[in-house]
């Protein structure tokens, strides 16, 4: 007699999956949200303010950015600001990438601006090789500045921070006393201390009648061949720490010093080789200024570039593409500045404190994306793990 048997139950359906998104997508929202979130914030915090200043938010917003970007010459005016903070910033961000922070930008480009001087006043070339070799010239002053503090590093451990500091103070006196000795002019009538004012071989040339924009751009508005140079730059800089083996070197000893040391990284020579990058970078922070503003170098010279480069180079993130865009908000800041004074009873340090505050909700934002995206990367690789073992 067959024994009747229980009926199977039938299987159950597998549960769907959730799919994550790739990390380096998922980097990228979590990073995309915490920029909007900074930037909401910034603008929430700064409405307040502006609030109790009895003025309109909006029509403070506004202002800043139609006076940025209403006309060419306005366009212009934020490219010409944009230009020395992008070299000033990847300056800062080659450095930082190896584990480095090179507070000396500033020393940096003025000892470049002094040696461009010298090329410019001193050398009489033709003038298709008079500009380059003055470019040279800063890069090379730059660098030589920055060696110092480099080698201290290698050789002695000396934190860059510290021997950059002092660098930049022994920058000042030793521009100082080229501009009373062997640079100053022999012209007579002028008050301050400057150099004899520049050929036409050593001027860099404005870009506006290249554009075919001559009659939309004054010739105030000082947008020179530095900013494609800047562009490139910043594709150069982008090139080199992301698809040559330097670049790599240099990111696995600012990540960890100890591994790159155990995969057979030299950490000296990389260290080296990437803050003497950093210095040429420096050497173009003030050619804008000198080569296409002033014609001259004066005692009144640009100040503050590199450590406003250092703001941008945090805000970008530390990447290229980052700082690009960093740098053309601070121009659209710095030339919104200008229009808050005229159109408003704001203290024209207002866009200081939209910049301030713009960088502190970064900080946080950027902390909180990093978190959360830790976390999603440890969910991947749980869900990865999984899938595995269930295939195996």
């Amino acid at each position: 007699m067959a024994l009747a048997t229980r009926p199977e139950a039938p299987p159950m359906p597998p549960a769907p999956e959730r799919r994550l998104r790739r990390p380096w997508i998922d980097a990228m929202v979590v990073q995309a949200v915490a920029v909007v979130a900074a930037v909401a914030f910034t603008g929430l915090v700064g409405s307040a303010i502006i609030l109790s200043y009895g003025e309109s938010p909006l029509f403070v917003y506004s202002t800043i950015w139609q006076f940025s970007t209403s006309r060419a010459s306005d366009v212009a005016r934020v490219l010409e600001q944009a230009t020395p903070l992008i070299f000033s910033a990847l300056a800062v961000s080659v450095a930082f990438k190896a584990g480095m922070f090179n507070i000396g930008v500033e020393g940096q480009y003025i000892v470049g601006m002094m040696t461009a001087t010298m090329a410019a006043v001193w050398l009489d070339l033709p003038a298709v090789v008079h500009l380059p070799v003055v470019v040279l010239a800063a890069m090379a002053g730059s660098m030589i500045w920055a060696f110092v503090p480099a080698i201290l590093k290698v050789k002695t451990g000396a934190h860059e921070v510290v021997t950059t500091i002092m660098m930049n103070g022994i920058s000042v006196s030793l521009v100082a006393w080229a501009l009373l000795n062997p640079l100053r002019t022999a012209d007579t009538g002028f008050v301050d201390l400057r150099s004899d004012r520049f050929p036409e071989s050593a001027v860099m040339p404005p870009l506006a009648p290249a554009l075919g924009l001559e009659d939309q751009i004054p010739s105030s508005a000082h947008l020179t061949w530095l900013f494609p140079l800047a562009l490139l730059a910043c594709a150069a800089v982008w090139f080199l720490l992301f698809r040559t083996r330097l670049g790599y070197e240099a990111r696995a000893v600012g990540a960890s010093p100890g591994s790159a040391e155990a995969g057979g990284i030299s950490i000296g020579a990389t260290q080296l080789k990437v803050f003497l990058i950093s210095g040429a970078l420096a050497g173009f922070v003030g050619l804008n200024y000198l080569l296409g503003d002033a014609g001259f170098f004066g005692v009144n010279y640009e100040t503050t570039l590199g450590f406003t480069g250092i703001a941008v180079a945090f805000l970008g993130r530390n990447h290229p593409v980052g700082i690009l865009l960093s740098a053309l908000l601070f121009g659209v800041l710095f030339r919104g500045e200008d229009g808050v004074a005229v159109a408003t009873d704001l203290p024209r340090e207002i866009t200081v404190i939209l910049e301030g505050l713009l960088i502190l909700s970064v900080v946080v934002a950027y902390e909180i994306a990093r978190r959360v995206q830790l976390r999603r990367q440890a969910e991947f690789i749980r869900q990865v793990e999984g899938e595995t073992r269930a295939a195996a």
